[in-house]
């Protein structure tokens, strides 16, 4: 295997053997190139979301700080900082607590259902929440709320889930 690249040449990302920048096909290991980026780049996990629910995500919250003249707002802002999201391509991390913590972790490809919701109030406010149905026995039900446009992220995490079932092989059972 040569070592030397120059403009014209690269490595090829399954055998790593020299091959011409413009090449469709390894000569070496015969791999199909573009499937061979698109395999390693739905393998690399990659961030959606990572942060805090809105402090007020419902038109109520807001009716209950006005009538208590904002102290509400304290404990919706506390109620806030004690959940951090991450939400990769390939799993959600919810992070529930302020002083101590308690982390919950489902795969993508465990998801089973998702749905949305979206009530009154959180429409009124602009926003939504989604249930996630997941076949995984400690957390079979995971709910995000208070995050900007998660209807596309919804969507987002349906192809992530999907692809990631086609990727490890798994295939739905669906019991009557």
């Amino acid at each position: 295997m040569s070592e030397q690249y120059n403009e014209e040449s690269m490595p090829c990302p399954v055998c790593r053997e020299t091959i011409k920048v413009g090449a469709l096909k390894c000569r070496f290991c015969n791999s199909n190139l573009k499937t061979a980026a698109v395999d390693q780049e739905a393998e690399t996990e990659h961030i959606l979301y990572s942060g805090h629910p809105a402090i007020i995500y419902s038109a109520w919250q807001w009716l209950v700080v006005i009538c208590t003249l904002g102290i509400a707002f304290i404990y919706y802002w506390m109620e806030s900082i004690s959940v951090t999201y991450q939400i990769t391509t390939q799993r959600i991390k919810i992070e529930h607590g302020v002083l101590s913590k308690l982390m919950e972790s489902v795969e993508l490809f465990t998801i089973e259902h998702f749905d949305v919701y979206k009530p009154l109030g959180m429409r009124l406010a602009g926003y939504s929440s989604i249930r996630l149905r997941s076949s995984d026995a400690s957390s079979p039900v995971i709910s995000i709320y208070g995050i900007d446009d998660l209807e596309n992220l919804a969507d987002q995490l349906r192809e992530c889930s999907l692809r990631e079932r086609s990727r490890r092989k798994i295939t739905s059972i669906i019991q009557t």
